[in-house]
């Protein structure tokens, strides 16, 4: 064990809500100003999150062109539900429960 260089853990508030690349901004911030009316925020958050609700839409529909009708839904979900998530570690849980249909 080297005692003389022991690094802290990071902060378990940032590295469990998905701190998104270069930008020191993570999820649930986005989240919150999207429920605050933020179009920059929802702006961010698509830029960060639409391939991966793309794959999900994929999986759980039989084209792509109904994945694409999904993707705009579950984004027009989140935009409408924003103001029902709190914050927590599964923000991107969250953001996949929009995208198979779910409430809040």
């Amino acid at each position: 064990m080297n005692r003389g260089h022991s690094r802290a853990p990071a902060p378990a508030d940032r590295s469990a809500c998905s701190v998104l690349p270069g930008t020191g901004e993570s999820m649930d911030d986005l989240l919150v100003q999207i429920a605050e009316g933020s179009r920059t925020a929802f702006a961010r958050l698509y830029d960060h999150t639409a391939p991966l609700v793309f794959a999900a839409a994929v999986e759980a529909t039989s084209s792509p062109s109904a994945a694409e009708e999904r993707v705009a839904a579950s984004y027009v979900r989140i935009w409408k539900s924003a103001t029902t998530y709190r914050p927590g570690p599964d923000a991107i849980s969250w953001i996949l429960h929009q995208t198979r249909g779910g409430d809040g």
